[in-house]
């Protein structure tokens, strides 16, 4: 009777703790992070860039002078 009880308490419990506010489901908006207009981030590029950066290397070695003016002209910087 007890192991019974024990079942229905922890069933009772999951479905609480899976109906109540602080749910990890959650229907509705979301918020949005905001966008800043004229900040000095600049986009990403992954592929192209780490491409880029290899180039580069190969031509002028690695953190030289010549190395950053290579990632500069090639929007990279």
């Amino acid at each position: 009777m007890v192991y019974k009880s024990a079942i229905v308490a922890g069933a009772l419990f999951v479905i609480a703790a899976a109906a109540g506010p602080a749910s990890a489901i959650t229907v509705g908006p979301h918020s949005k992070a905001p966008i800043a207009d004229e900040s000095l981030a600049q986009p990403v590029q992954y592929g192209y860039c780490r491409r880029e950066r290899l180039v580069c290397a190969d031509r002028w070695g690695w953190r030289t002078p010549g190395f950053y003016r290579c990632l500069a002209r090639r929007g990279c910087n």
